[in-house]
């Protein structure tokens, strides 16, 4: 739940008036009241309708045109080292959900596991313990590790599974509690050990260790298929938490000099029809790392930074020659 006397405690200390409130899409119906009350206490309120896809996705540029002096960002914890142009306020918002009785009904599914580490998202932070009492009680190890860049213990963002990674030798599997499968499929591209998903929409437990396999086999496919082409887009994104301009720019002279022609392309929404017209044959993700996930909705291969050394040296005249 929202805390709005928290906020407005917040709020206070830093002398704010004119606030921009940036929300993610599923909490985008509590958006309105939300401003009722913060107007109701005397405050100018913002909202920003662009999509809000974490806390590097923070529109201070936009924040900062407006006159605002704060920007309140709902749902999403704040990242370490990342600078703004006015001050940020973070808000958490919270589900609770109750992991056992879905951990008691697929307890035959666990039971090859002795050695568990648990994670989960911000929303889910408060069915750590519960899951973790539990699973004791049933025998099993459990592990939380400590990320790096998220705020809490067993919390795991889309560029930071620093609070799993560690653990992979120790543990015999990972377990995910939350929703939606793009949190838990990343950790399991990141990870060999198999990784389940306590997925609390759809009251089930399942193994994604399938889903990898595939993930790896279209990731090999779309890099063969980069051997042949002539002309990359490397993305660049603007969002403060995401800009690489430096690992961009190395990724254009190792494809220089692979004979490839490299162009840097520079977005704030990557969007395919952005792209129409260039010509790029493939492009290279210097942007949100799970970018690369995208190439059906882009309509061309994506590569990762660490994907070019795979790539076999062909030179040949450009394309656009």
């Amino acid at each position: 739940m929202l805390d709005i006397k928290g906020i407005l405690r917040e709020i206070k200390k830093r002398k704010a008036k004119r606030i921009f409130l940036q929300i993610p899409e599923g909490l985008k119906t509590k958006a309105l009241d939300m401003v009722k009350e913060l107007e109701g206490a005397g405050l100018k309120i913002f909202v920003s309708c662009e999509p809000c896809y974490g806390a590097c996705d923070l529109r201070d540029a936009e924040a900062k045109r407006l006159g605002c002096d704060l920007i309140l960002h709902v749902g999403h914890s704040e990242l370490p080292k990342l600078k703004t142009k006015i001050p940020v306020v973070y808000e958490d918002y919270r589900i609770d959900a109750d992991p056992v009785p879905l951990l008691l009904s697929s307890l035959e599914k666990l039971k090859p596991y002795k050695i568990i580490s648990l994670v989960t998202t911000l929303q889910y932070i408060n069915s750590l313990s519960p899951a973790m009492e539990f699973l004791k009680s049933k025998g099993k190890r459990i592990c939380i590790g400590t990320p790096l860049k998220a705020k809490h213990p067993g919390q795991i963002l889309g560029c930071d599974y620093s609070a799993a990674e560690p653990l992979e030798k120790l543990v015999d599997c990972f377990l995910f509690l939350g929703t939606g499968r793009f949190h838990p499929l990343g950790l399991a591209m990141n990870v060999k050990k198999p990784v389940l998903f306590l997925d609390f929409e759809k009251s089930e437990i399942s193994d994604l260790t399938e889903e990898r396999e595939k993930e790896q086999r279209l990731r090999m496919m779309h890099i063969e298929e980069a051997k042949g082409y002539r002309n990359f887009g490397i993305l660049v994104s603007t969002k403060p938490g995401q800009l690489d301009i430096k690992t961009a720019e190395s990724i254009k002279k190792e494809l220089e000099d692979l004979g490839k022609n490299a162009f840097v392309l520079v977005f704030d929404e990557i969007e395919p029809g952005k792209l129409m017209g260039l010509q790029i044959d493939c492009l290279v993700n210097c942007a949100c790392p799970r970018l690369a996930e995208d190439s059906e909705r882009l309509e061309m291969p994506i590569l990762n930074p660490h994907d070019i050394d795979l790539l076999e040296e062909k030179k040949g005249k450009p394309s656009y020659e």
